[in-house]
């Protein structure tokens, strides 16, 4: 399982790291945390507390194509954020087509829609249980991440991005060409 955030409350990693104790106690897991940690901060101390240190492996300062491909190495992606404003984290994952996990918070049911399982903010147990799923049915899986890769290559990719930009000047300009002042 993988996740790149940054180390803010907001991201909701304290959530992820109390599903990841959670799931331990049930399989075999791994966490790589793609994120520069305060030494000696919150989400280190957590790992610590939860006694998840030998599961949860962190990087940091990898390049695009790195993390690209621990994304799509990942069997499982999550994204817990209490809030976003968009979600880069979830494109990303998406787009490796790495099956998602991701908090139902900001605009992340926008992005996500209905390529991505989404659970409650906050919700460690809800995490646990939609990841548990996941890493259980291969299927599923599968059918997320051809789902998410299409999806954002139909919705954020440069062509589709450019393609729905024209089509808004297009619109404005005709807007504009009908008009009788």
């Amino acid at each position: 399982m993988c996740v790149a955030s940054a180390d803010a409350p907001l991201k909701g990693v304290p959530t992820l790291l109390e599903a990841v104790a959670k799931l331990r106690t049930e399989r075999e897991i791994e966490l790589v945390l793609v994120s520069k940690l305060a030494p000696g901060g919150a989400t280190e101390r957590l790992i610590d507390d939860l006694a998840i240190g030998d599961v949860v492996r962190t990087v940091s300062g990898i390049d695009d194509a790195e993390l690209a491909e621990l994304l799509a190495s990942a069997e499982v992606a999550a994204v817990p954020s209490l809030y976003e404003g968009f979600s880069l984290p979830a494109i990303e994952a998406m787009a490796c087509g790495t099956p998602l996990v991701a908090s139902r918070a900001g605009a992340i049911p926008e992005v996500v829609g209905d390529a991505g399982e989404l659970v409650p903010p906050g919700d460690a147990e809800q995490l646990a249980a939609a990841i548990a799923a996941l890493l259980d049915d291969p299927a599923r899986r599968t059918q997320l991440g051809t789902a998410a890769r299409t999806r954002v290559e139909e919705k954020y990719s440069w062509a589709a991005v450019a393609a729905q930009t024209a089509a808004v000047y297009e619109s404005a300009i005709a807007a504009h060409e009908g008009r009788t002042d």
